[in-house]
């Protein structure tokens, strides 16, 4: 049952740290699980790279792989399935004020608490957004392994590195608080606003878990009021006060590359916390404009240019491929 709580005297919200090096508190992998992705057409060159990260990992190229289809072209289909992706139209999985305006797209966000519905048959489920791309398996091992131990496993948009924690808070605080406002009211806004924000565009859930039942029964609440990334305040709200426990993962397993550019390890080869110790990063998420800037100034650690700035693309590329791009004069938000 789910707990609810009321501003007085409630409960601390129930999310929980998983720290990667602890491998010996981990529960036990999913036997079936599944990966599910989506997206229409325009996301497609974005959602190409997110699938192709997937498999050219040893351990994602014979991984159950999920597609929801929210009007991709027949090509696009047959390259998809060329990766032994399954497919699934969604529909439109709650009735709402304004639906007749959203997008086909926007099928992608209401349907993520119904993902045993659309993809039966596996154990658990995780959600990569196409806007994603995985560097380093490790952020796939630690949502699984986090699917198992609590309802739902998350990565917090908390990092010593993230500008919203420095000078961007009003900027990150208006976004965010006014979403939480349209579709919850000021009282609940004012308060939810100031937890770590929960990323909705990489999570998993074990197919019995309690979380789709109580994150579907909060979006559709939600929905009434708001369609501004209602989606993603539902499941904090679901989370941090309506009481569905969470798993809450480092941001290095998805790493929302507006609020901080990662740095490039040349000896790895691989994008790094811009922060020491500079650990690997997992997922990097092209949140925002992020997603279309060719290039940006990355801080190179290690070799002769340590220290300094190239301009380099972090969208997927393949193994050993060329990342040098021309320079983007004022790329990055700071």
């Amino acid at each position: 049952m789910l707990r609810h709580w009321t501003r007085a005297g409630k409960a601390a919200p129930r999310l929980r740290s998983t720290v990667p090096r602890s491998s010996r508190h981990y529960a036990a992998m999913p036997d079936n699980p599944i990966i599910i992705t989506g997206g229409d057409a325009a996301y497609f060159e974005l959602m190409q790279g997110c699938v192709a990260s997937l498999r050219d990992k040893p351990q994602g190229r014979d991984m159950a792989l999920g597609i929801l289809d929210c009007g991709l072209g027949e090509a696009q289909r047959a390259w998809l399935a060329a990766q032994g992706a399954m497919f699934a139209t969604p529909r439109w999985d709650f009735a709402f004020p304004g639906r007749a305006a959203c997008s086909e797209a926007f099928k992608a966000l209401t349907a993520r608490p119904f993902l045993p519905d659309y993809f039966p048959g596996h154990d658990a489920y995780l959600w990569i957004d196409a806007d994603c791309w995985l560097q380093c398996w490790f952020a796939i091992e630690l949502f699984l392994r986090g699917a198992r131990r609590r309802p739902i496993a998350v990565a917090p948009e908390i990092h010593r590195a993230f500008r919203h924690y420095r000078h961007a808070w009003p900027e990150f605080s208006a976004v965010n608080g006014a979403a939480f406002r349209k579709a919850f009211g000021t009282e609940l806004a004012d308060r939810l606003v100031r937890y770590p924000l929960i990323n909705a565009g990489v999570f998993a859930i074990a197919a019995g878990s309690p979380a789709w039942r109580a994150w579907a029964e909060v979006l559709g609440d939600a929905l009434q009021r708001s369609t501004d990334m209602t989606d993603q305040i539902a499941l904090n709200v679901a989370v941090y006060d309506r009481g569905l426990d969470a798993e809450a993962l480092p941001s290095t397993c998805n790493w929302p590359v507006h609020h901080a550019l990662p740095a490039w390890d040349t000896a790895r080869r691989l994008f790094v916390e811009p922060s020491l110790p500079h650990e690997p990063l997992g997922i990097l998420h092209l949140t925002i404009y992020t997603k279309t800037v060719p290039s940006f100034d990355i801080v190179q650690i290690g070799g002769p240019d340590d220290g300094r700035a190239r301009p380099m693309t972090v969208r997927y590329v393949p193994p050993g491929a060329d990342r040098a791009r021309p320079p983007t004069p004022g790329a990055f938000r700071a």
